[in-house]
């Protein structure tokens, strides 16, 4: 079972006070095989920003933030302690097209990328937090 919290606020910082609900997407086994999980949904009051759910079965499941119209496909990890909303979100939306720059999914432990020639790569002092990505020397 899994935990999921996370702020949630507006552009200005101010604390969504509304509420976030989570189903599955049609009924499963639990994660752990000792039960049927239903399509049953379960709405989380966010007060001052802050959500915090009880124990969720792992999974897939749809998240919805009230106020919005598009419900997030997410898969919930099986974790021991609570995790994050916004990277089970992150890893569900589509990828833009392809030849959209800037575009990196950050799966963990990247703080950045960086496209670099060889030559320049040689000379580097490397940062271990940055993907380096190897490009054709200019002409």
């Amino acid at each position: 079972m899994t935990i999921i919290h996370d702020r949630l606020e507006d552009v200005a910082g101010e604390g969504f006070d509304q509420s976030v609900t989570f189903t599955i997407p049609r009924i499963r086994e639990a994660a752990d095989g000792s039960a049927i999980v239903t399509e049953e949904r379960h709405r989380f009051n966010v007060t001052d920003g802050e959500l915090i759910t009880t124990d969720l079965d792992p999974g897939p499941a749809t998240v919805r933030i009230t106020g919005h119209s598009v419900p997030y496909k997410i898969v919930i990890p099986p974790s021991g302690s609570s995790v994050r909303l916004w990277p089970l979100i992150d890893a569900g939306m589509p990828a833009p097209q392809t030849g959209t720059p800037g575009f990196v999914r950050n799966g963990g432990g990247v703080s950045r990328t960086q496209a670099v020639t060889s030559t320049e790569y040689a000379a580097m002092v490397l940062d271990p937090a940055t993907l380096y990505v190897i490009v054709d020397e200019e002409s």
